[in-house]
């Protein structure tokens, strides 16, 4: 019995196979597509191998279509509409972006500040821990223009889910490393070799969009007055880049 029931199924195995492969053969060649000098056209093919032209797409990808009803037809429609309708609706973006009322001068700009990035040296050497990050928070909370508001990112660098979605108009993620560089001694004139901390950092607005980097470097013992510097070059791109564009709240 069990002989039995093993051969049946492989037989009734081998048929679905055949006629799956006959019914892929079936759709393939219902279908023939023709390319030259850019051209591309698109057949329907019928039991007795007429052709009918579906639609055909010349070299500056101009589709002219023969037979709206045909699926094949509609299914290449809905492909070529989808960029179309994606630049129409960033088009309404902007336009409603560029009619929509402005913020003021003093009006205040929201600004998330992502966890500073260290790398494996400044971690090393920072004393006390967190005096870095401390530096540029605290000459960015000086503007009377930005207003610092939670970030959206925890302390290991992971976004966060908050129950109520973030104020920022601006986001700012930063890093601070320490790399050995050769400039020329001040002092003597020759090429030599010093320890210098490099900030970066990326600002982003999500309206209007819009992406800035500024760095600044120095030397590592002057670590104070280059952060001061990284952090005006943050304000200014916040403050003169990035606000006059942000819509009033």
């Amino acid at each position: 019995m069990s002989l039995k029931l093993s051969r049946l199924m492989a037989t009734l195995s081998s048929c679905c196979i055949a006629v799956l492969c006959l019914a892929v053969t079936a759709y393939a060649g219902e279908y023939s597509t023709s390319k030259a000098n850019g051209e591309e056209k698109v057949y329907r093919v019928d039991e007795q191998g007429a052709k009918t032209l579906v639609y055909e797409t010349d070299s500056k990808e101009q589709t002219a279509i023969y037979d709206v009803e045909d699926p094949i037809a509609k299914q290449h429609v809905a492909v070529q509409e989808k960029p179309n309708q994606l630049r129409a609706r960033k088009a309404e973006q902007r336009e409603a972006l560029s009619t929509a009322p402005k913020r003021q001068p003093q009006d205040p700009i929201y600004v998330s500040l992502d966890p500073l990035v260290l790398d494996d040296k400044m971690r090393q050497v920072e004393k006390p821990k967190g005096a870095v990050a401390q530096q540029i928070r605290n000459e960015l909370a000086s503007d009377t223009v930005i207003q610092l508001v939670p970030g959206r990112k925890d302390e290991n660098g992971q976004r966060t889910v908050r129950a109520t979605p973030s104020i920022a108009d601006v986001e700012v993620s930063s890093k601070v490393s320490m790399k050995e560089v050769v400039g020329i001694n001040r002092n003597t004139g020759k090429p030599g070799k010093m320890v210098a901390i490099v900030f970066e950092a990326t600002i982003t607005s999500q309206v209007p969009p819009a992406s800035y980097t500024v760095s600044e470097s120095g030397h590592v013992l002057q670590n104070v007055e280059v952060s001061k510097r990284f952090a005006r070059q943050v304000k200014q791109v916040i403050l003169e880049k990035i606000g006059p564009d942000i819509p009033a709240h």
